[in-house]
Formats: structure tokens, C-alpha cells, sequence
């Protein structure tokens, strides 16, 4: 099992779920997972558990200084858990749970870490319910969604309010991906500006996705979802992987 034991395994699972192991990390588990059914059967009940995360708030990409911080974290401990065997053990074991804090902010915001935390008295927010919402209203904007030319399958559309302050994303038929991959949403504003709108996963049939409008609706030109690594696109300005549909609100 490259030299770690079943233990030191069963702990880098809920990092594995999460896409936040490093490559050798990464290797180890691979190997490993085909020969032990009940780390399979582990690894399913922390999957579910990620995608349910995911799933918790409107997607909200953290502050940068506060992801800058947790990776300087993150680095001083990958320095330290070289410095002897007795040190290893316990380095590795911070690495993956400070990897997993880093992941967890980045991809769910600081909104839903609050949540998990019970600082926050808000009830989580259901995006498919605030799609119902949206949709049940008379005078709701609604955009079809342009899949690529691989992914003709894909269904939906983009349903925003008639003051614009609020915005869902509809999507069936998203392709199933690995657990080191994820989707990832995008914002192209009118003067060009590309951001990311967060990282998210599939859920079932229909998968809902609320756009974070740090402006007013009119203000976007376009939006788009991109298939990248799990923790997002290493570009903080644009996607690194396949877009799988755009959906057009102003030409």
C-alpha cells in the first residue's frame, strides 16, 4: 500500500472525496480502493456528503485573502511534516484536514462553512426551490441555455426576476464526472470582465444553479459552466477545461 498503512489510508478518504489529496496522496488511495470494499462503501457515504455540501448555499467564491491564507497554511504544513519519521505521520494527517478546510472554503463560500458551524440561525437555501419561486412569477425572464457541440444532450435554461436581482441556472443531462473533477459557473459582465460564479456538482436529474449577481442582471453579457479540477480552475479569470453551455442575456 506505498508504504502507508490501512489507517493512514482510511483517513485521507474525506480529503479524496473532496478532490484535496496531493498527487502521491492521490496514487496511494487509487491503488488501494480496488482491494477493500468496505473503503469503497466509506468513500460512497463521504461523496454523498460532498455533493450534499455543494448543495447547501448560492455558490460564492471566498475572499482572496482568506484562501491566500489557508494555502500559506497548507505550504508551511507540507514543509514541516518532512522534518523527521515521528513528525511525518501527524504532517500528514494536518496536510489533509487543512487541504480539506481550503477546499471547503473555496468551493462552498464562507455562507455555508457558518452554517456547518452553527454560526449562522439562516436556513440553508434550496436552489431548486428558489427556481420555483422565480418560475411560478408572471412577468420571469427565461434564457435558453447553448450546450456545445459535444454535449447536445444538455436541456435548460436561465430564469432571472424582472427586477433581476436573483437568477437561476435549470440544467438536465450534466455528464457524470470523477471525484477529481467538478463543474464550475461563470460570469462575463458587458465590459468584458470574466469571473467565477463558484464550483458545484451534479444533483439527480436537474441540477439548479443560483448565479451570485454582485450586480444589477443587465450588467452581464453572458454565463457559462466549464468542467475543471475539483477545487476549480487554477485561473482565477477564465476556465482551464471544456465549457459544456453558455446562456446569452445581452448582446
Amino acid at each position: 500500500m506505498n508504504g502507508m498503512s490501512r489507517d493512514e489510508l482510511l483517513a485521507l478518504l474525506p480529503a479524496y472525496a473532496l478532490g484535496a489529496l496531493d498527487p502521491d496522496e492521490l496514487a496511494a488511495v487509487e491503488s488501494w480502493l480496488p482491494t477493500d470494499a468496505e473503503a469503497r462503501a466509506l468513500l460512497a457515504q463521504y461523496q454523498a456528503v460532498a455533493d450534499r455540501l455543494y448543495a447547501l448555499a448560492p455558490l460564492q467564491p471566498a475572499p482572496p485573502h482568506l484562501e491566500a491564507d489557508l494555502r500559506r497554511r497548507l505550504a508551511a504544513e507540507r514543509a514541516s511534516s518532512g522534518r523527521g519519521l515521528g513528525a511525518s505521520r501527524a504532517g500528514r494527517r494536518g496536510r489533509v484536514w487543512l487541504a480539506a478546510a481550503a477546499v471547503l472554503i473555496v468551493v462552498l463560500g464562507v455562507a455555508v462553512l457558518l452554517r456547518l458551524l452553527g454560526d449562522s440561525g439562516s436556513p440553508a437555501v434550496d436552489p431548486g426551490a428558489v427556481y420555483a419561486t422565480i418560475a411560478a412569477q408572471a412577468d420571469a425572464r427565461r434564457f435558453a441555455i447553448e450546450a456545445g457541440e459535444e454535449q447536445a444532450n444538455l436541456r435548460g435554461e436561465l430564469i432571472v426576476t424582472a427586477s433581476g436581482d436573483r437568477a437561476v441556472i435549470r440544467v438536465e443531462q450534466l455528464p457524470a464526472l470523477p471525484a477529481d473533477q467538478t463543474f464550475q459557473l461563470w460570469l462575463l459582465d458587458i465590459e468584458g470582465t470574466l469571473r467565477s460564479g463558484g464550483i458545484f456538482r451534479a444533483q439527480g436529474e436537474a441540477t439548479h444553479i443560483i448565479v451570485p449577481l454582485e450586480r444589477p442582471f443587465s450588467a452581464y453579457q453572458r454565463f457559462g459552466v466549464s468542467i475543471e479540477p475539483a477545487g476549480g480552475s487554477p485561473y482565477a479569470d477564465r476556465p482551464s477545461g471544456p465549457v459544456l453551455f453558455r446562456v446569452y442575456v445581452n448582446s
